[in-house]
């Protein structure tokens, strides 16, 4: 189930799907380094694309590098998913379609959406079939695993693949470990050997290049997907490139050039009204790089208006250097 489609050699370096973080500006940040092969939006409630006007929906902004790109979309009734994909084939131009089988936030379980649909394999074939019969497009699927049981694994990746997914992306933990337990990276192995011709993807715990090298050969996964570590280091997919090539990774940019080339970026993409909080969002990651990084943090949030942010950020910044990789957060939220 190899995808013609996508003119991207493996192993695909893939950009996580993340809610408030993978818009337009940062997936263009990550472009801008180079290494990424392929790119998803953040989740779309296909409820919002159905009833709302997509075209002025900011969560829906392409940007000029970040190819090529799947629409993530996250609900539970098929016949919406059916009906969001014929509004996205008629107004955009996606190069695929992603479903979220993995989201653990709260609110997103109440819903019934994301990790709790793995509760019901039998509806997330009938989604998958939805999407399928809408598009000519890859349809994949992103999920976490169903309690770490390996014959309920296999079980929904064979309906999955039955109802025609073209590849998908396994985060093995289950949606009750969160992020407090390692990825058990041997279950990503798991369907390797079950389903050699699937292709893989593996997501979880990987944040240096010499991690993803380790995850690609250790579980003969097709790709990985990163998440955290690239919010930290967007240039990570490019290091990665150059490791599995056996180059000599450069030094890490300067540590103010990735915020100045992100707050261009989202003075260019995103409304007026979302810039600020989208920089204050990715600023809590990228700072854990740093020593000092939540004191750093702290004092940002405190300055109104990007000009003063970026004014405080050249002081803060100004004698600072990213050390070695791993770009292992300490912080979640």
């Amino acid at each position: 189930m190899s995808i013609s489609i996508f003119s991207v050699e493996k192993p695909w370096l893939c950009l996580a799907p993340m809610a408030g973080l993978t818009h337009a500006a940062l997936r263009e940040l990550v472009a801008s380094y180079g290494g990424c092969g392929l790119f998803f939006t953040e989740m779309l409630n296909v409820r919002a694309i159905v009833f709302q006007n997509p075209e002025k929906d900011p969560y829906l902004i392409r940007g000029e590098n970040d190819r090529p790109l799947l629409a993530q979309l996250v609900g539970r009734e098929p016949d919406l998913f059916a009906r969001a994909l014929r509004r996205l084939e008629a107004l955009f131009d996606f190069d695929g379609y992603d479903i979220n089988l993995g989201c653990t936030r709260g609110a997103i379980q109440r819903y019934g959406w994301g990790a709790a649909l793995l509760k019901e394999p039998r509806l997330c074939a009938e989604i998958v079939t939805a999407v399928k019969e809408n598009t000519t497009r890859p349809v994949s699927v992103k999920l976490r695993s169903p309690d770490h049981n390996k014959e309920s694994l296999l079980r929904l990746v064979e309906k999955l693949m039955a109802a025609g997914i073209s590849f998908l992306t396994l985060h093995p933990r289950s949606p009750q470990d969160g992020f407090r337990r390692p990825a058990r990276w041997e279950e990503i192995k798991w369907l390797k050997e079950a389903f050699p011709e699937l292709t893989v993807i593996g997501n979880g715990d990987v944040f240096s290049p010499q991690e993803a090298k380790r995850m690609l050969s250790e579980n003969g996964c097709d790709g990985v997907m990163i998440g955290r570590a690239a919010l930290l280091r967007p240039w990570i997919f490019r290091d990665i490139t150059l490791y599995l090539q056996g180059e000599t990774l450069p030094p890490a940019p300067p540590g103010l050039e990735a915020p100045e080339r992100f707050l261009r970026l989202l003075e260019k993409f995103l409304p007026p009204e979302l810039q600020e909080k989208r920089f204050e969002l990715w600023l809590f990651w990228f700072l854990q790089n740093f020593p000092y990084g939540l004191h750093y943090f702290g004092r940002l949030k405190k300055q109104k208006g990007l000009a003063a942010k970026l004014a405080l950020l050249k002081t803060l910044l100004a004698g600072e250097k990213i050390g070695p990789y791993p770009a292992r957060p300490y912080l979640l939220r």
